[in-house]
């Protein structure tokens, strides 16, 4: 019993192991799938996330030789407010663009939480830097309210960083002084807008809208 017991365990061992031999070229070629398959889908998937593509500017700033501004109104209101430069300026000095991308970059996060703001107006100015005809992410600027950055990585304010508007009014060769107030404009009654409001109504002759609570 005790030999034919060996015999048999011997035989066995022999099939599991031609058993693994026949196993082991499905396993590789399994694996070899799953490889193939990650590969072909990232090939599919966009080359970086957003946030990659938004942060190229403030990691390539230096090569920026072209901006171009852009004043955009998302209320009607907008339309009443008078401004002493054109809604569109081109600002062909490279070391001009730089300045603005660099000073761009180095704002300050915009805080997280519940934030209490001035009266959106909803004046922003789209900025298209271009570096030798590539062109990156279109940076978002708004000039009241919260006066929040995007489009350049992680979202940033002006609110506490006043100087960016002069060093965006210098490029776009705006009369000095240049300050926050040029970029909201005047309303056509000749007051600047800066009211604290956080709630729908107009004071004065600046309208405000709803703002998070």
């Amino acid at each position: 019993m005790s030999l034919s017991n060996s015999r048999s365990g011997a035989a066995g061992r022999r099939g599991l192991a031609r058993a693994a031999l026949l196993l082991a070229p499905l396993a590789l070629t399994a694996c070899g799938s799953v490889v193939a398959g990650s590969s072909s889908g990232a090939a599919g998937s966009p080359a970086a996330p957003v946030s990659a593509r938004q942060g190229a500017l403030c990691a390539d700033k230096g090569a920026v030789n072209h901006l171009a501004v852009t004043r955009k109104g998302m209320v009607t209101h907008v339309q009443e407010q008078r401004f002493t430069f054109p809604a569109d300026v081109s600002v062909t000095s490279a070391a001009q663009a730089q300045n603005v991308a660099k000073a761009l970059c180095a704002l300050p996060p915009q805080p997280t939480g519940i934030v209490n703001c001035p009266a959106d107006l909803g004046i922003t100015y789209q900025l298209r830097f271009a570096a030798d005809g590539r062109h990156f992410p279109v940076v978002t600027v708004a000039s009241t309210g919260c006066e929040v950055v995007s489009g350049a990585g992680k979202l940033r304010t002006t609110a506490t960083a006043p100087r960016f508007w002069a060093v965006l009014g210098t490029a776009m060769r705006l009369h000095s002084p240049v300050t926050q107030k040029v970029f909201r404009g005047v309303s056509k009654a000749g007051k600047h807008c800066a009211t604290a409001s956080t709630q729908m109504g107009q004071a004065g002759n600046c309208p405000g809208k709803h703002l998070p609570a």
